[in-house]
């Protein structure tokens, strides 16, 4: 979600989304689809990939939605401390794990993906404002 979200609001530059437990066989569940769709985001295509040394070197900027999941990247790949933010905090200042919707439903999955959703506009208005003229 957060992957097509910050695609759409930065459509001139390359963002990818990768996991630490990926699974191949994941498909886009409906409700995703759905909220996406909700966003004026259509056709969601996506295969869960796993992240790999060269995704951390190529990438200017590494999102984590969870503070465990942070400290597991610079525990490994220190030497990309530069690059890695929790989301949230990159965003607000503050420190903060977003819960991630997908295993929730109903209500809560709604909350949950709105306030992913405001988290990576924060994040992309941030982006815009520091890279502004590089984007």
């Amino acid at each position: 979600m957060a992957e097509r979200l910050c695609q759409q609001l930065l459509p001139t530059v390359q963002v990818f989304s990768r996991g630490l437990y990926a699974n191949a066989a994941y498909n886009v569940p409906s409700k995703v689809s759905s909220f996406l769709s909700s966003k004026g985001i259509e056709n969601v295509q996506h295969h869960s990939t796993q992240l790999s040394a060269d995704d951390l070197k190529n990438a200017d900027l590494i999102f984590c939605m969870e503070k465990i999941h942070l400290e597991r990247l610079l525990d490994r790949y220190a030497q990309y401390t530069d690059k890695l933010y929790l989301l949230y905090d990159f965003a607000y200042d503050k420190e903060k794990d977003l819960i991630d919707p997908i295993s929730l439903e109903g209500r809560s999955f709604i909350k949950q993906a709105e306030i992913l959703c405001e988290t990576v506009t924060a994040a992309v208005k941030k982006i815009k404002q520091q890279y502004g003229d590089k984007l």
